[in-house]
């Protein structure tokens, strides 16, 4: 008897960001729902906004640098790995220091807080968190570059943890407020700091080299890549600031709060399949073969796409009672925004994957100029819709120009890479039929009851049942 294939170390990844992206889910959720019952609703518009602005400039801020230096660091020395770190680290925080003095110095501060819907007493606290953010998410890129997600996972967990006991010890002193949340939330972004720098080599990385090419090179892919970068994010940042401005905060907390999972369905898929799967097709590719890359891409987008349909029909299916269950008055019009918000994940997928294939095809001039004009287009539609439609007016704004970005990518990614579309066309079947499931799901889901606990509950059964048999066919492949 022959010895069985033990599985593949990508899929065990998988599997543990998958399991830890759940337990995330959970307890964040739970952390969500206290927050949205027991904060006022305008302060959870407030906090929507102030996430908003922690991804918007904080990509700015970055520079998008890591997007160079994780092509890099796959397969090179180990002082050369965290001499990228180090060289990362530096320009960003060098870039912050230098963009909140400008601001401090020409008393610009009221103008910048205005422009961004953020309360002005509260701009010391949202600059601390930005910091941290930073410093945590360069770190935590590079460990996933190094293949070592799991740490990724646990001090993601550890932070969500801490925020849940936070949120509870907040209300068991009756004392929960936004500002007494945000000084606590401080406090785990350091936690989570500590224990990320525990998980480095320290001593190596203040010995590493600062690498020059990230400043000769780096920069002609990163900054080019801004826009594109702010693109995915504008597309639901632009939703709750222009609704904060041309409607008001409690719009916006319901808004948010509808694309807060969202967020969080696209953030599983993200780390847990493309991320993940990232570096291996990286390191194939860099070994020149292109063949191993291009199966890490097909999977991707396969394994990304199903589990968004997945998370689209749990989502839509249980909403609606979930808000009514929670007597959550103040977010009724949830489960309306949702029906298009939780699309969202599948053109998610599919722009994310052909993103990375450009970049690594080093495709970014044309990349630019569709950011450029799809950011304009959601800007546009989005005064538009909003004025014409209302709140619900802002997802439709996004949606569509989001299926435009999708469908755009994929059509250059597969045009520029001979072998990659050949690839394809040995997985058309499989991705017609996912268009073909999601298609029929979604009528099934716009005309059934969601208010009957029968038929959601059924619907529930079938998708783990679905999922379940997904899965053992899965290993099944991965074995042969």
């Amino acid at each position: 008897m022959g010895r069985v294939k033990l599985m593949p170390d990508y899929l065990k990844n998988i599997l543990h960001t998958q399991f830890f992206s759940i337990l995330n889910i959970i307890v964040g959720f739970v952390s969500l729902f206290l927050l949205i019952k027991y904060l006022h609703v305008e302060e959870y518009g407030e906090y929507v906004l102030i996430q908003g602005f922690l991804a918007f400039v904080g990509l700015i801020i970055s520079q998008n640098i890591y997007s160079y230096a994780r092509l890099k660091i796959p397969g090179s020395e180990e002082n050369i790995q965290y001499g990228y770190l180090k060289t990362v680290i530096s320009l960003v925080s060098g870039f912050y220091l230098f963009i909140f003095i400008v601001i401090w110095l020409f008393g610009l501060s009221e103008i910048f807080w205005n422009f961004f819907e953020i309360n002005l007493e509260l701009s010391l606290i949202v600059v601390l968190m930005l910091a941290l953010e930073l410093i945590n998410a360069e770190i935590m890129r590079f460990l996933i570059a190094l293949k070592n997600i799991h740490i990724k996972n646990y001090a993601q967990f550890f932070q969500k943890v801490f925020i849940l006991f936070v949120v509870l010890g907040l209300l068991f002193l009756d004392s929960l407020s936004l500002n007494s949340f945000l000084y606590l939330f401080i406090v785990g972004q350091i936690i989570v700091l500590f224990y990320l720098i525990n998980h480095i080599q320290v001593k190596i990385f203040f010995n590493a080299p600062f690498m020059k090419d990230v400043i000769q090179k780096g920069y002609q892919i990163a900054l080019p890549l801004i826009p594109i970068g702010l693109m995915s994010l504008a597309l639901n940042y632009t939703d709750t600031l222009m609704i904060a401005k041309m409607i008001d905060k409690e719009s916006v907390a319901q808004y948010g709060f509808s694309s807060q999972i969202v967020s969080i369905v696209m953030m599983i898929i993200g780390t847990s399949i493309i991320l993940t799967l990232f570096p291996y097709a990286t390191e194939s590719f860099n070994k020149n073969d292109l063949k191993r890359k291009n199966d890490f891409f097909i999977k991707m987008y396969i394994y990304s796409i199903s589990l968004s349909i997945i998370f689209y029909v749990l989502i839509v299916l249980n909403i609606t009672w979930f808000v009514e269950l929670l007597n959550l008055e103040s977010y009724k019009d949830v489960p309306i925004y949702l029906m298009i918000l939780a699309i969202f994940p599948i053109f998610q997928s599919i722009y994310n994957v052909s993103s990375h294939n450009m970049q690594l095809l080093k495709i970014v001039k044309v990349q630019l100029y569709i950011a450029i004009f799809v950011i304009f287009c959601n800007v546009i539609l989005n005064f538009f819709f909003i004025k014409k439609f209302g709140v619900i007016g802002a997802a439709y704004a996004s949606l569509i120009s989001f299926m435009l970005l999708s469908i755009v990518y994929f059509i250059l990614t597969l045009k520029n890479d001979l072998y990659l579309r050949e690839s394809f066309s040995f997985s058309i079947r499989k991705i017609i039929v996912l268009i073909g499931i999601f298609l029929l799901l979604f009528l099934l889901l716009f005309f059934i009851n969601k208010q009957n606990l029968y038929f959601v509950l059924l619907g529930n059964i079938l998708v783990f049942v679905s999922l379940g048999i997904g899965f053992k066919k899965l290993r099944k492949g991965f074995r042969k």
